[in-house]
């Protein structure tokens, strides 16, 4: 009862936050790009061995293209109707 209770409530607020998420989702590499930024420097953190096989500017690298992947390639935001 609560978990559906809860997913509903959680459905709705997401379309309420973002009505199309999945197209924001597909269109959003700079999200993906800090993920994976993340994701590599918990590895090189935590496993020690795979510091070999990894470059340590990887981590910069990924962020940089995150910030080029925000500002260049992603769409503008679009102009509100209200104004």
């Amino acid at each position: 009862m609560l978990r559906t209770l809860f997913s509903g409530a959680r459905d709705a607020f997401a379309r309420v936050l973002i009505p199309d998420a999945a197209a924001v989702y597909k269109k959003a590499w700079s999200l993906r790009l800090i993920e994976l930024a993340a994701l590599a420097d918990i590895i090189l953190n935590v496993v020690p061995v795979v510091g070999d096989y990894l470059p340590w500017w990887l981590t910069l690298a990924l962020l940089g293209g995150a910030y080029v992947a925000r500002l260049l390639i992603q769409n503008k935001e679009a102009p509100v109707a209200d104004q």
